[in-house]
């Protein structure tokens, strides 16, 4: 398109048009209307006559304008968008916008223009011209980019692929390789969780910020569970990749620096420089998959680079010409013809690209050697900062990783198991059984606690039945943040962060009395999809006034984000020529973003600890002065790395399925506890079965399923069964809320 361009805009070609237009001015309107847009693309340099239609030749920066947008515009628009119409849409915005910019500064352009009368008509003319030809050139250039050259699938291009098939998968090389997938990459064995979310550390900055201001840094609050994460080894990966971040963000600044200094108004084109240069590289409908760009892209974006860097030039000397005052010109850069500008744009530019895909090519090498699944574990985290309050929260962190209590802040006490799925309250009077004469029985007396060990025991007993291999079985203490000020379990005088792990004797204290701010559950999670994907279910029990009490919570903790995932793509040791040339296009749309942020970067991670001094003082004298401070968890780690959908149909699947196979053997754990103690199970059995058979979750609206009503406003007609000896069962609740 360019050369196509470049030769009609040609004297070669532009001067007998204009000659045949000269001629033929009178003749025939609509015809002159074709030429005046046919001499749109003329570049070479006029000034002795006024140009009845060539009045983009009067210079060849406006035509190298036009060009630019012709060619750059396009791509720019949303990918939505029908590839034909981007083209016309594209070219035909350039077109009338270069157009618009000669009527509206023509002294910028011509050295003629006090000559010109650029009215009304004349912008009719220039906007007719403009739409001829915006709409041809557009038309042209859908025609030049519809489709792509087609690839022959001969049988040796099939056989090498299989060849560089197996090489990848391990052909030759250790079992470790052998299994890869070479899909899009999901969790599957024990840690990859962990891996996940080290490995996010350094491809995520807003993530590794959150852990380390957050959590880390937030060193008087308590820290929330994350079932199956390694906490501690995301908090150090965390810290290494902001020091990473930190060394580039300090080169940036020099050239941000630099920019500043010469021509502070130029930093936002010096940023712009290089995105401009990118082109989206867009994928058949065909591709299943994705592939390196080809080395005519980068050919393209460094073509455009010149094209940009020409018209950075030309624009800096146009400035440099306006009559503006010492202070705005120097904002501008509008002196010494405005070369020092241009060339500390133009440098700050290339030296951000640099930066940018050194630090990418360095945290591409790090992830290779250190966070696949063959070097995860081999390799030792990185070693902390020397400080001693990063050792202490360290330890604290670990702690909670290893704890029993969650210390929560707010209304909701789930912190760090994930989404509230559905959730059932029963309540069974404990009435005694019918002896085998119909007389009643005489139950035995019982404990919480003794009912929550027999609960225990049977899911232990049958994880391996049911293959639930990763079942985790904990007792699990709740008490909101705003609670703890004189409570001395979990307040010690000789530490800071709150006490997260709580002695046996302690919580069996706490499940005999379930009333006040401090409950006790029994939490179940399995681990799946190698921590990917974590179904936990949380139960209560409580006995009080000749009643038990079941509230049952379903939680699934869903897989973290897709680009997380991405480490699990990576082959071999280093970056073949096809990858590198990948992260060479992808770091230009970076680059100005990286180099416009970079200073406060760099001032945030340098003020590191002196912020964290200040925020600390501030926490200690709260803590002091304000008898209902908060020490509850904001935050979750594995909440933080949550992703918008699953990845595999049957990550949920798997999930429903565990949840399903832990409720039904707590509720025949329960019953046969209260069989063996003497208590009649009639209620519980209907209660039972409503929440498993007719079971919903209601999202909104009502439903009435059976005999049971959910919903707003809700009622049930339907009866309820009634035990033996004559006592009404209550109602079952076995609504869900989402």
């Amino acid at each position: 398109m360019l050369a196509v361009l470049v030769v009609a805009g040609s004297p070669w070609v532009q001067r007998p048009l204009f000659d045949y237009y000269v001629r033929h001015y009178f003749d025939h309107e609509t015809l002159t209307w074709f030429l005046r847009a046919a001499m749109a693309p003329g570049w070479e340099y006029h000034s002795d006559y006024y140009g009845g239609g060539s009045y983009l030749a009067a210079n060849t920066a406006v035509t190298a304008l036009l060009f630019a947008g012709i060619l750059l515009l396009p791509a720019r628009l949303p990918a939505a968008v029908p590839g034909w119409l981007r083209c016309l849409l594209g070219s035909l915005l350039a077109s009338e916008a270069v157009y618009v910019l000669l009527w509206t500064a023509p002294e910028w352009f011509r050295p003629d223009a006090e000559e010109l009368t650029y009215n009304g008509e004349v912008l009719k003319i220039f906007l007719r011209s403009g739409l001829i030809f915006g709409l041809a050139a557009g038309l042209l250039l859908a025609l030049l980019t519809r489709g792509s050259p087609g690839t022959r699938v001969s049988a040796r291009r099939v056989r090498a692929l299989s060849s560089r098939r197996s090489r990848i998968t391990g052909a030759g090389e250790g079992t470790a390789m052998r299994n890869v997938p070479l899909t899009m990459p999901l969790g599957r064995a024990p840690g990859d969780v962990t891996r996940y979310l080290c490995a996010a550390a350094y491809t995520d900055e807003n993530f590794a910020r959150r852990v380390v201001d957050e959590v880390l840094a937030d060193e008087a609050s308590a820290v929330a569970p994350s079932p199956d994460v390694d906490l501690v080894a995301v908090t150090l990966h965390s810290l290494a990749a902001q020091k990473l971040r930190y060394a580039r963000d300090l080169r940036l600044s020099g050239a941000f620096a630099l920019v500043a200094l010469v021509a502070p108004l130029w930093l936002l084109p010096a940023a712009m420089l290089v995105g401009l240069a990118q082109r989206p590289v867009q994928p058949s409908l065909s591709t299943r998959g994705h592939h390196q760009p080809e080395s005519r892209v980068l050919f393209g974006a460094a073509v455009t680079a010149g094209i940009i860097t020409l018209v950075t030039f030309y624009f800096g000397v146009l400035l440099s010409s306006l009559p503006v005052p010492g202070f705005i010109g120097w904002l501008l850069g509008a002196y010494a013809g405005g070369v020092p500008a241009v060339l500390a744009a133009l440098a700050a530019a290339a030296f951000a690209y640099a930066q940018v895909v050194q630090h990418d090519l360095r945290t591409d090498q790090l992830l290779r050697a250190t966070m696949t699944r063959a070097t995860f574990g081999t390799v030792p985290p990185p070693a902390p900062p020397s400080k001693d309050w990063v050792t202490r929260r360290l330890a604290a962190i670990g702690e909670a990783q290893n704890g029993n209590v969650t210390i929560y802040s707010g209304y909701t006490p789930w912190m760090g198991y994930g989404n509230t799925v559905s959730k059932y309250p029963l309540t069974v009077p404990l009435l005694p059984a019918d002896d085998p004469t119909g007389r009643p029985g005489r139950p035995t007396p019982f404990t919480v606690t003794e009912l929550i060990d027999h609960v225990r025991g049977r899911l232990k007993a049958t994880a391996g039945e049911e293959a639930l291999g990763s079942l985790t079985i904990e007792d699990r203490v709740f008490v909101n943040g705003t609670t703890l000020t004189d409570d001395e379990r979990f307040l010690r005088d000789d530490r800071l962060t709150p006490v997260t792990r709580l002695s046996p004797e302690t919580v069996g204290e706490i499940m005999r009395r379930p009333t006040g701010h401090v409950r006790h559950y029994l939490a179940v999670h399995v681990p799946l999809w190698g921590g990917d994907v974590v179904p936990s279910v949380l139960l209560h029990f409580s006995t009080a006034s000749q009643t038990l009490q079941l509230h049952i919570d379903n939680h699934v903790m869903s897989p973290v984000r897709a680009g997380y995932h991405a480490v699990d793509r990576l082959r071999g040791s280093g970056l073949g020529s096809d990858a590198k040339r990948g992260v060479l296009l992808n770091a230009l749309g970076r680059t100005g973003g990286a180099l416009l942020a970079a200073p406060l970067r760099a001032l945030h991670h340098g003020r590191f600890e002196k912020l964290h001094a200040r925020r600390m003082d501030d926490e200690l004298k709260a803590m002091e002065q304000d008898p209902g401070y908060d020490y509850g968890a904001r935050v979750s780690v594995r909440e933080m790395a949550l992703g918008p959908e699953y990845q595999n149909y049957f990550q949920v699947l798997d999930a429903d399925r565990v949840t399903a196979l832990i409720q039904r053997h707590t509720f025949a754990a329960i019953r046969e506890f209260l069989d063996a103690h003497g208590y009649d199970t009639t209620d519980f059995r209907a209660q039972q079965q409503t929440i498993l058979n007719q079971g919903v979750i209601q999202q909104g609206g009502t439903s009435i399923i059976g005999n049971q009503a959910i919903g707003a406003g809700a009622t049930a007609l339907q009866g309820i069964p009634q035990q033996q000896s004559g006592a009404p069962a209550p109602s079952p609740a076995g609504g869900s809320t989402k």
